[in-house]
């Protein structure tokens, strides 16, 4: 076997111990839920000197499964914008839970602030135009979801959550090799590989396909 081809394994292998990971986080969630409908039944029978500390335990677990349920998401789309929203439920379970002193809660409030000011200003809703006359230049990592979410981009999303991963599954059902300069069309984009290292798709050009897009807006007319 060849070294790509090795890499090439060895991918596909670590995003399906990924998604193994992803499947147990669920069920541990699943399970958890059950735990904190206890807690509920709890608090509902609590007297008022016990009910602070039985509810602070029903939050926290609470805090805690949202935070597996956003770990499953960050697994499943290896988005910038997944990774900061589990980092803000993080600091959001330690300044309610855990905060004891003022100065725990300013430094939990500037935490929060610098992860908004990271969103804000450091992340880049729309995919970035590094050639204004052929399209976009994205990395292959980038998540279909958002490319549709944040543009008018109409890219199926039921056969890869990356745009990689879209590529790979065309691929397969073309018979068109993984390779730079390749093309695939597909929604009203048609995707071409710029750049490929060590077996794995890096750069992406994506371009519009204007015929259809205009197809569609006539058609809704």
């Amino acid at each position: 076997m060849s070294t790509e081809g090795f890499k090439k394994k060895l991918v596909k292998y670590a995003m399906n111990l990924e998604l193994i990971i992803a499947v147990c986080i669920v069920v541990a969630v699943i399970a958890g839920i059950v735990v904190l409908a206890k807690h509920l039944a709890v608090i509902a029978v609590a007297d008022g000197y016990n009910i602070y500390e039985t509810f602070k335990k029903f939050l926290s677990i609470a805090l805690l499964l949202i935070i597996g349920v956003e770990m499953v998401l960050m697994l499943l789309s290896h988005s910038t914008s997944s990774i900061l929203e589990l980092v803000l439920y993080a600091i959001t379970r330690k300044m309610l839970i855990y905060s004891e002193t003022m100065l725990d809660l300013i430094l939990g409030t500037v935490a929060i602030a610098i992860v908004f000011v990271i969103r804000k200003y450091l992340m880049s809703n729309k995919y970035r135009k590094e050639s204004s006359y052929e399209g976009a230049i994205i990395s292959a990592a980038s998540p279909i979801h958002d490319l549709n979410f944040d543009s008018d981009l109409d890219i199926p999303e039921n056969k890869g959550t990356t745009v990689g991963g879209l590529i790979c599954r065309l691929s397969e059902e073309t018979c068109n090799p993984v390779e730079e300069g390749a093309k695939y069309t597909v929604g009203n984009v048609t995707m071409k590989i710029l750049k490929i290292k060590d077996g794995l798709i890096e750069k992406v050009l994506l371009t519009e396909d204007e015929e259809k897009e205009t197809e569609t807006e006539t058609s809704s007319h």
